[in-house]
């Protein structure tokens, strides 16, 4: 029983508390203030620089034009009429999206026209380097082509397709955005306009 007693002595000497994790050091009103609202706003709500910098990180090249991603539909606006609405910010990217994505699309199909022209194969197929040629090339390689061959993601442009305009309407861009948020931001757009015409004639 005394070689192994019920309890046992304290240290004389204690360890120090781990310090708590930077995020969890007190803050200034301002700091805990926008740091709330980032939970309720999210982060898109960040400035236009950084927005840009952003989308600039996420885009790609596509033949030889700058395609920014497909912008997400915001799920954070109050419906109050801001000045910087997120269904206005979320519209002019889509815009320039849609924008880019025609010219891309433009450019390859005059890419596709001169290798045509030039008796050149269009519709080759991504193959390992050392791959003879006619083992590498489509079947389709007199001008029809298939989308499953080429090298970059045509879906992310909306696809290939020579029925689509070459830019698309407006309301075509906002055809899969509730209706609600439609009329809100058509109304929104009515009353800016309305408020630009009033300060111009005063």
């Amino acid at each position: 029983m005394l070689a192994h007693p019920l309890y046992q002595t304290p240290a004389a000497t204690r360890t120090a508390p781990t310090p708590p994790p930077p995020d969890e050091l007190p803050k200034t009103t301002k700091e805990e203030a926008l740091a709330k609202g980032r939970i309720v706003f999210g982060s898109r709500l960040a400035g236009p620089t950084e927005r840009k910098e952003k989308r600039d990180r996420a885009s790609k090249m596509i033949a030889g034009v700058q395609v920014p991603p497909k912008p997400e539909e915001p799920d954070n606006c109050c419906m109050s009429g801001c000045v910087n609405c997120v269904w206005d910010v979320y519209g002019e990217e889509l815009e320039e999206w849609a924008q880019a994505s025609a010219e891309a699309k433009a450019r390859i199909r005059a890419q596709q026209t001169e290798k045509r022209l030039k008796g050149q194969g269009t519709g080759g197929m991504v193959a390992a380097e050392g791959t003879p040629a006619h083992v590498a090339s489509s079947m389709d390689d007199d001008g029809g082509g298939s989308e499953t061959n080429w090298s970059i993601d045509l879906e992310e442009l909306g696809g290939l397709d020579d029925t689509q305009p070459e830019r698309p309407t407006e309301e075509e861009l906002w055809k899969n955005i509730p209706v609600g948020i439609r009329e809100f931001m058509k109304t929104e757009k009515r009353l800016k306009e309305q408020h630009a015409h009033e300060e111009a004639h005063v």
